[in-house]
């Protein structure tokens, strides 16, 4: 339990990958266009030194890592309206990218409070005896599960025997004990694991699982009992049968998650006929695709057992451990529920890790979630609000890094064009503001349901790519243009934010759709400020008049970009196996 994993988060991998990547490119970059501009071109140091500011002012996609962290808050806070505990902040993330969830039947599949419906005395003990023995067991031991709680609520009377020592329940062995002066020992249990060949016991037990009940055997010794070391011979003394019952919202849970591509594992320690039958009124599919986990060898092949069962039962913490590596394996995104120690384990190993208040410390600790009401319903609304962060993060960050890789490119460009760099550090404010900042905010925040699906960094580059290379030609134009007209290097500028302008906000469009009316209302209100920045405070922008001409070649530019980025995107995705190969090639896969 104090082993410490960080989350598996491809957000972070990759929004850290982008600024690495940057760090590298953006020194050497500036000092290269420095000394072209001053050294070559013969600016005025202050001149050149703007230039070079606006460069690298433009390589850098600022605010993109603060709007994810502001949205992933939201999602903590609104994850906290509907009692979930988020423990670390990239689990949101993960839990909307799982697509194996396994699940432990107490607690999660069932209400996991649990009450005694019958015994069944055996081997001629009376129906007191079996309740002395019960009541007295109840008092020695000092169990914490669910499972002992429910036994101790219904035998809580005080025989008054005398205590010699117990043997503490261990989920690898199912069985706990207690001994007795001049009475023996008593052992609890599984039935399978105290009478593996007693075929009445195990036949009479056979019939309650079947139903979905819970059956414990009751077992009385002579010999001395000892945790390391084999039981001695037991006498069957009484089955003790045990209700657990199922979550109303367990079958629309499951539906819901079926319908969402996930598929769940239901991964317990109890008996086989048991776990499938509360499955099967849960309304899980595959409910019997069912396997005794304790009947196979140590070396059994977990990537197999993975692959064809649905329903694991009888299994230990290490087997649960082992099942979680094998799906991990095989390529998913695994979440694991629990609510006992015996769950920690896997927990650890798992992606998202989430357990149930109702549950142990050391489980709420180990993992990412804990649900409050320990409600597995709630966890329809974690995997929901882990999409709406995680899909418009992909969205808004094709906003800066459009601007970001357009403005990398043009300084290498102007590393050796015969021009100055068309933008001033004020230029940038303005697109950054109107164009990116203000809008990628609420579309950050906005509703979204859409499944995560791919790499997050393969995504976002395949989005950005088209408005980048639109830019990078757009801005190559104005300089052909202006040199054939010929402009003044002022109105060459304004041209240029005109068409940068122009091309973040087609990415803006895009990124918005469907368009609803708030967002047709945001992008006229953005339109309207950019308009109104150049048009009324053009000296603080630094930015000369727009006359017939600068007009003309924007809308010819917007005319021929809007499709011009379609087609782009088109051949991106037809060339999406030549990304991979990039992808793999410099290990970002």
């Amino acid at each position: 339990a104090r082993y410490f994993k960080k989350p598996n988060s491809q957000r972070v991998l990759s929004l850290n990958r982008i600024i690495r990547t940057i760090s590298y490119i953006i020194v050497p970059l500036g000092v290269l266009l420095f000394v072209r501009q001053f050294l070559l071109s013969g600016m005025t140091l202050e001149d050149a030194v703007v230039s070079t500011v606006a460069s690298l002012i433009g390589m850098i996609p600022e605010g993109l890592i603060l709007l994810t962290s502001v949205a992933l808050a939201v999602g903590v806070v609104r994850l906290g309206m509907r009692r979930t505990l988020v423990q670390q902040l990239p689990s949101i993330e993960t839990l909307a990218r799982v697509d194996v969830l396994c699940l432990d039947k107490t607690g999660t599949i069932t209400k996991g409070t649990m009450q005694v419906e019958e015994t069944l005395p055996l081997g001629g003990a009376s129906d007191a005896d079996v309740h002395d023995a019960l009541c007295a067991l109840s008092r020695a031991l000092s169990e914490s599960n669910t499972t002992f709680r429910a036994i101790s609520a219904h035998f809580n009377g005080d025989p008054c025997w005398e205590s010699l020592y117990t043997v503490p329940f261990a989920s690898d062995r199912k069985w706990s004990a207690a001994a007795f002066s001049d009475r023996g020992a008593y052992v609890l249990g599984a039935p399978d694991i105290l009478f593996p060949g007693n075929t009445e016991v195990l036949g009479k037990a056979e019939e309650y699982a079947h139903n979905g009940l819970r059956v414990l055997a009751l077992a009385r010794t002579k010999g001395e009992v000892q945790e390391d070391q084999p039981l001695p011979s037991l006498t069957p003394a009484a089955l003790v049968i045990i209700s657990d019952v199922i979550r109303e919202e367990a079958a629309d849970t499951f539906r819901y998650f079926a319908e969402e591509g996930v598929t769940i594992k239901v991964i317990s320690g109890d008996n086989p006929a048991t776990v499938s039958a509360v499955a099967k009124r849960a309304g899980l599919n595959g409910f019997d695709a069912c396997v005794d986990m304790s009947a196979l060898p140590d070396d059994a092949d977990m990537e197999e057992l993975v692959e064809k069962y649905t329903v694991f039962c009888r299994v230990n913490p290490r087997q649960k451990k082992a099942l979680v590596q094998a799906l991990q394996a095989q390529g998913h995104v695994v979440a694991m529920t629990g609510d006992g120690v015996n769950d920690v384990l896997a927990l650890k190993e798992a992606d998202c890790s989430i357990a149930l208040a109702s549950g142990s410390d050391a489980t709420r600790h180990a993992s990412q979630l804990v649900l409050l009401d320990s409600n597995f319903d709630a966890l329809v609304h974690v995997v929901a609000e882990g999409r709406r962060v995680l899909g418009n993060i992909e969205r808004v960050a094709t906003m800066y890094l459009v601007k970001t890789i357009t403005s990398i490119v043009l300084g290498l460009l102007f590393v050796f064009l015969p021009a100055a760099y068309p933008f001033f550090p004020i230029h940038l404010t303005l697109i950054s503001t109107l164009t990116i900042g203000i809008p990628s905010f609420f579309l950050a925040l906005e509703p979204n349901r859409e499944r995560i699906k791919g790499h997050f960094l393969k995504k976002v580059l395949a989005r950005t790519l088209p408005g980048a290379a639109v830019a990078v030609l757009g801005l190559l134009l104005v300089q052909v243009f202006g040199r054939i007209l010929p402009l003044p290097d002022g109105e060459v500028r304004t041209l240029s934010v005109l068409v940068m302008a122009s091309v973040h906000m087609m990415v803006f469009l895009k990124a918005a759709m469907p368009l609803r009316l708030w967002k047709a209302a945001l992008f006229a209100a953005m339109i309207a400020g950019t308009a109104t920045a150049m048009l009324f405070f053009r000296e603080l922008f630094m930015l000369a008049p727009v006359d017939i001409s600068m007009a003309v070649f924007t809308a010819g530019f917007i005319l021929v970009a809007w499709p011009g980025i379609r087609l782009a995107e088109q051949k991106i995705a037809l060339s999406r196996g030549v990304i991979d190969r990039i992808f793999r090639r410099f290990g970002l896969s």
